[in-house]
Protein backbone atom coordinates (compact mmCIF):
# COMPACT_ATOMS: atom_id res chain seq x y z
CA UNK A 1 0.00 0.00 0.00
CA UNK A 2 2.75 2.40 0.90
CA UNK A 3 4.36 1.44 -2.45
CA UNK A 4 1.18 2.28 -4.22
CA UNK A 5 1.03 5.99 -2.29
CA UNK A 6 4.67 6.46 -2.93
CA UNK A 7 4.15 5.87 -7.17
CA UNK A 8 0.42 8.16 -6.81
CA UNK A 9 2.57 10.73 -4.88
CA UNK A 10 5.80 10.80 -7.81
CA UNK A 11 3.19 10.98 -10.77
CA UNK A 12 1.19 13.91 -9.61
CA UNK A 13 5.04 15.71 -9.03
CA UNK A 14 5.92 14.76 -12.26
CA UNK A 15 2.65 16.65 -13.79
CA UNK A 16 3.03 19.68 -11.20
CA UNK A 17 6.59 19.65 -12.94
CA UNK A 18 5.55 19.78 -16.25
CA UNK A 19 2.31 22.18 -15.75
CA UNK A 20 5.26 24.91 -14.14
CA UNK A 21 7.49 24.73 -17.07
CA UNK A 22 4.49 25.00 -19.51
CA UNK A 23 3.00 28.09 -18.04
CA UNK A 24 7.00 29.65 -17.75
CA UNK A 25 7.89 28.96 -21.01
CA UNK A 26 4.33 30.33 -22.31
CA UNK A 27 5.24 33.33 -20.06
CA UNK A 28 8.62 33.07 -21.90
CA UNK A 29 7.19 33.30 -25.53
CA UNK A 30 4.56 36.00 -24.88
CA UNK A 31 6.35 38.54 -22.71
CA UNK A 32 10.03 38.22 -23.56
CA UNK A 33 11.04 40.51 -26.93
CA UNK A 34 11.24 38.39 -30.25
CA UNK A 35 15.09 37.97 -31.29
CA UNK A 36 15.78 38.85 -34.62
CA UNK A 37 18.23 36.45 -36.73
CA UNK A 38 21.13 38.83 -36.50
CA UNK A 39 21.18 39.36 -32.77
CA UNK A 40 19.84 42.27 -32.60
CA UNK A 41 15.94 42.24 -30.24
CA UNK A 42 13.43 43.68 -31.70
CA UNK A 43 10.01 45.07 -30.25
CA UNK A 44 7.09 45.00 -32.63
CA UNK A 45 6.21 48.64 -30.59
CA UNK A 46 6.47 51.08 -27.26
CA UNK A 47 3.66 51.77 -25.48
CA UNK A 48 2.08 55.27 -26.19
CA UNK A 49 2.57 57.72 -23.53
CA UNK A 50 -0.58 60.29 -22.99
CA UNK A 51 2.05 63.08 -21.44
CA UNK A 52 3.01 66.32 -23.09
CA UNK A 53 6.93 66.71 -23.13
CA UNK A 54 8.27 69.94 -22.38
CA UNK A 55 7.77 71.96 -26.31
CA UNK A 56 11.56 72.42 -26.69
CA UNK A 57 12.54 69.38 -26.39
CA UNK A 58 9.64 67.19 -28.37
CA UNK A 59 11.11 64.98 -31.47
CA UNK A 60 7.90 66.35 -33.55
CA UNK A 61 8.52 70.06 -32.66
CA UNK A 62 9.41 71.25 -35.94
CA UNK A 63 6.66 73.75 -36.19
CA UNK A 64 7.03 75.95 -33.48
CA UNK A 65 9.97 78.25 -32.59
CA UNK A 66 12.47 76.28 -29.58
CA UNK A 67 13.68 78.14 -26.33
CA UNK A 68 16.67 76.25 -23.79
CA UNK A 69 15.44 72.86 -24.06
CA UNK A 70 15.99 71.18 -20.77
CA UNK A 71 16.89 67.41 -20.74
CA UNK A 72 13.40 65.32 -20.84
CA UNK A 73 11.24 64.49 -17.37
CA UNK A 74 8.68 61.95 -18.03
CA UNK A 75 5.68 62.76 -15.86
CA UNK A 76 4.11 59.58 -16.47
CA UNK A 77 5.88 56.70 -14.01
CA UNK A 78 5.18 53.53 -15.88
CA UNK A 79 8.00 51.43 -17.35
CA UNK A 80 8.45 52.00 -20.56
CA UNK A 81 8.85 48.39 -23.43
CA UNK A 82 12.62 48.92 -23.38
CA UNK A 83 13.14 49.57 -19.84
CA UNK A 84 11.15 46.14 -19.44
CA UNK A 85 13.66 44.41 -22.20
CA UNK A 86 17.04 46.08 -20.45
CA UNK A 87 16.14 44.81 -17.42
CA UNK A 88 15.17 41.05 -19.06
CA UNK A 89 18.64 41.70 -20.72
CA UNK A 90 20.16 42.14 -17.03
CA UNK A 91 21.11 46.01 -17.27
CA UNK A 92 19.80 47.50 -13.73
CA UNK A 93 22.79 50.16 -13.25
CA UNK A 94 21.04 52.80 -15.89
CA UNK A 95 17.31 51.72 -15.76
CA UNK A 96 15.80 54.96 -14.58
CA UNK A 97 17.78 56.97 -17.53
CA UNK A 98 16.67 54.29 -20.11
CA UNK A 99 13.06 54.58 -18.91
CA UNK A 100 13.27 58.42 -18.66
CA UNK A 101 14.67 59.23 -22.05
CA UNK A 102 12.78 55.78 -24.08
CA UNK A 103 9.42 57.12 -22.59
CA UNK A 104 10.52 60.92 -23.52
CA UNK A 105 11.02 59.91 -27.35
CA UNK A 106 7.67 57.39 -27.45
CA UNK A 107 5.77 59.76 -26.14
CA UNK A 108 2.54 60.79 -28.21
CA UNK A 109 4.24 58.72 -30.96
CA UNK A 110 3.76 55.32 -32.53
CA UNK A 111 6.88 53.39 -32.37
CA UNK A 112 9.19 50.53 -32.86
CA UNK A 113 12.84 50.05 -31.76
CA UNK A 114 15.56 47.58 -32.32
CA UNK A 115 17.75 47.17 -29.34
CA UNK A 116 21.56 46.15 -29.50
CA UNK A 117 22.12 44.11 -26.35
CA UNK A 118 26.23 43.88 -24.87
CA UNK A 119 27.53 40.55 -25.45
CA UNK A 120 28.79 40.13 -22.49
CA UNK A 121 28.35 41.51 -19.31
CA UNK A 122 25.10 43.63 -20.35
CA UNK A 123 25.30 45.97 -17.14
CA UNK A 124 28.87 47.45 -17.25
CA UNK A 125 28.63 48.18 -21.22
CA UNK A 126 27.00 50.62 -23.22
CA UNK A 127 23.24 49.68 -24.23
CA UNK A 128 22.27 51.26 -27.83
CA UNK A 129 18.53 51.29 -29.20
CA UNK A 130 17.08 53.01 -32.28
CA UNK A 131 14.07 54.20 -32.81
CA UNK A 132 11.19 54.66 -35.46
CA UNK A 133 8.78 57.24 -34.40
CA UNK A 134 5.39 57.53 -36.62
CA UNK A 135 3.64 60.74 -35.70
CA UNK A 136 -0.18 61.35 -35.65
CA UNK A 137 0.18 62.76 -38.97
CA UNK A 138 1.94 59.95 -40.34
CA UNK A 139 5.13 60.73 -40.96
CA UNK A 140 8.34 59.59 -39.28
CA UNK A 141 11.23 60.25 -37.03
CA UNK A 142 14.28 58.66 -36.75
CA UNK A 143 15.73 58.75 -33.22
CA UNK A 144 18.73 56.59 -31.62
CA UNK A 145 19.55 56.78 -27.90
CA UNK A 146 22.91 54.86 -26.07
CA UNK A 147 23.07 54.38 -22.03
CA UNK A 148 25.96 53.96 -19.82
CA UNK A 149 26.29 52.51 -16.81
CA UNK A 150 27.29 55.88 -15.11
CA UNK A 151 23.40 56.78 -15.72
CA UNK A 152 25.20 59.23 -18.86
CA UNK A 153 22.80 58.87 -21.81
CA UNK A 154 22.87 60.50 -25.91
CA UNK A 155 20.04 60.51 -27.71
CA UNK A 156 19.64 61.94 -31.27
CA UNK A 157 16.23 62.31 -33.44
CA UNK A 158 16.73 62.79 -37.07
CA UNK A 159 13.29 63.96 -39.88
CA UNK A 160 13.21 65.19 -42.92
CA UNK A 161 11.53 68.44 -43.63
CA UNK A 162 10.29 70.39 -46.87
CA UNK A 163 11.69 73.44 -45.76
CA UNK A 164 14.98 75.01 -46.67
CA UNK A 165 17.56 75.53 -43.95
CA UNK A 166 17.80 78.97 -44.41
CA UNK A 167 13.43 79.27 -43.97
CA UNK A 168 13.61 77.36 -40.62
CA UNK A 169 16.24 79.33 -39.61
CA UNK A 170 14.42 82.42 -39.65
CA UNK A 171 10.91 80.59 -38.88
CA UNK A 172 10.98 77.16 -36.67
CA UNK A 173 14.40 78.24 -35.32
CA UNK A 174 14.19 81.73 -35.11
CA UNK A 175 15.10 81.71 -31.08
CA UNK A 176 18.20 79.70 -31.39
CA UNK A 177 21.96 81.19 -31.71
CA UNK A 178 23.51 80.08 -35.10
CA UNK A 179 27.30 78.59 -33.61
CA UNK A 180 28.79 77.77 -37.23
CA UNK A 181 28.78 76.22 -40.01
CA UNK A 182 30.42 72.54 -39.52
CA UNK A 183 32.69 72.79 -42.96
CA UNK A 184 30.13 73.17 -46.00
CA UNK A 185 27.09 72.91 -45.38
CA UNK A 186 25.53 71.61 -41.82
CA UNK A 187 24.37 74.62 -40.02
CA UNK A 188 25.00 73.92 -36.19
CA UNK A 189 22.21 75.88 -33.79
CA UNK A 190 22.56 76.40 -30.17
CA UNK A 191 19.40 75.56 -28.22
CA UNK A 192 20.90 75.22 -24.85
CA UNK A 193 20.86 71.33 -23.53
CA UNK A 194 19.93 70.72 -27.02
CA UNK A 195 21.67 71.25 -30.55
CA UNK A 196 20.47 71.52 -33.63
CA UNK A 197 21.94 70.72 -37.17
CA UNK A 198 20.10 71.16 -40.47
CA UNK A 199 21.37 69.41 -43.61
CA UNK A 200 19.99 70.56 -46.72
CA UNK A 201 18.74 67.68 -48.30
CA UNK A 202 16.98 68.63 -52.13
CA UNK A 203 14.47 71.59 -51.92
CA UNK A 204 14.08 70.79 -47.74
CA UNK A 205 16.08 70.25 -44.81
CA UNK A 206 17.49 66.75 -42.22
CA UNK A 207 16.95 68.23 -39.12
CA UNK A 208 19.08 66.41 -36.22
CA UNK A 209 18.51 67.29 -32.51
CA UNK A 210 20.98 65.65 -30.58
CA UNK A 211 21.46 66.16 -26.43
CA UNK A 212 24.02 64.40 -23.87
CA UNK A 213 22.29 63.85 -20.78
CA UNK A 214 24.93 63.53 -17.78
Amino acid sequence: MTKKRNNSFNLRSFWFVILIGSIFAAFCKTFAPAAAPDGLIMLSSTAVQSREPNQANKPSDTAAAQKKPAAPIPANPSVNAVTQAAVKLGILSCVSRINQVATFLTANNQSGVFIFPPPKQPDQHIFSTSFELIRPDNSTIYASASFFPNQDAIYDTVEYVNISCEELEKTVFKNLKRVSVIRKSIVLLDGGAVKVFLMPAGSGTVVIKKEVIQ
